[in-house]
């Protein structure tokens, strides 16, 4: 009898042993983590970083993302940057609270961003740093210059014929030592006025994007062809809402801008890492420039070239393409 006592006590005590050998806690110790994400642009006079800290918990990470403390500091940071030339020329950040972050993963519509009123200088190197109690992240950048003029084609006519054809047209440009990667946009703006209302009504869309990268050459060109455009036209001028179209009085053609964003080397390191992947190889590493932490500090520059329609050009869209009411 004291046999069968025993079994029935060893019993039990086996079978949770054997139950929580086979439980594996998939959530390491916790372990501070800073998170930093800057671009300097020298031809802003306010420079924006955003920091976090990285999160592990047993929720579900969509859940937890949604909570601001999850990846938020409650303290405010010593957040600083200085030119690598004058160490003492430090610009100190402090935070500001946006209320216009679209939802999505993380907490909106509010987030803290840590910004100052500091313009960096063109082709120079700059240093971060950021500290938290006992842990310090660092970083470098260097800015570049690049301008308007550096955009070749199209050139210094102020008016440029946009064809309904196929034949493609030269976006050129001078390609920077520090920027490997460009983005490159043709924005047509255009106004419009409706019925009741005195005031006039902005608008635009995009409608050629390209993305160039080269570490080599002086120039770099993007391609785009005029029946894109007219094809965007009949797509974006309008209002879905056929009521809200038929408010519309009339609309007039304002200007092209050829718009051309330039990337740091790091930046696009980032990018080219993080972009989906053709590749069975899914599972790539995760690059990082930001030392004792994470994340990524480059730098950026935008070049705009602003250009009218010309006349032929705007007579097409005023008769060919009536019903979208432009005038001229």
């Amino acid at each position: 009898m004291k046999k069968v006592s025993f079994l029935l006590l060893i019993l039990p005590a086996l079978l949770l042993f054997n139950r929580c050998s086979n439980d594996v806690d998939i959530n390491a110790d916790y372990q501070q983590i800073i998170v930093v994400y800057g671009l300097l642009d020298p031809y802003d006079d306010t420079t924006y970083l955003k920091i976090n800290k990285a999160f592990l918990g047993p929720e579900n990470a969509l859940i937890m993302a949604q909570i601001p403390d999850s990846s938020e500091f409650i303290e405010k940071l010593d957040v600083r940057i200085w030119p690598e030339d004058d160490p003492q020329n430090i610009v100190y950040f402090d935070t500001i609270t946006i209320t216009n972050k679209e939802s999505g993963v993380f907490y909106n519509p509010n987030q803290i961003i840590y910004f100052s009123a500091f313009q960096p200088e063109k082709d120079k190197k700059y240093m971060l740093r950021v500290l938290y109690k006992d842990t310090e992240v660092t970083s470098e950048a260097v800015t570049f210059k690049f301008e308007t003029n550096d955009i070749i084609t199209p050139g210094f006519a102020k008016k440029i014929a946009i064809n309904n054809n196929t034949d493609p047209k030269p976006v050129i440009w001078n390609r920077k030592e520090e920027a490997p990667r460009y983005d490159v946009i043709i924005r047509f703006h255009y106004k419009e006025l409706m019925e009741d209302s005195p005031d006039t009504v902005y608008r635009f869309f995009d409608w050629h994007k390209d993305t160039q990268k080269s570490l080599f050459g002086d120039e770099m060109e993007s391609y785009y062809t005029g029946n894109t455009f007219y094809t965007a036209l009949t797509t974006y001028v309008p209002y879905e809402d056929a009521a809200e179209e038929a408010k519309v009085t009339v609309r007039f053609t304002s200007t092209l801008e050829f718009i051309i964003e330039a990337g740091g080397k790091e930046l696009n390191t980032y990018m080219e890492v993080t972009e989906p992947s053709s590749s069975i190889i899914q599972d790539r590493p995760e690059y990082s420039n930001i030392i004792n932490g994470i994340g990524i500090f480059s730098s950026r520059a935008r070049a705009i070239k602003t250009k009218k329609l010309n006349d032929v050009t705007v007579s097409l869209i005023k008769n060919d393409y009536y019903w979208l009411k432009f005038q001229y």
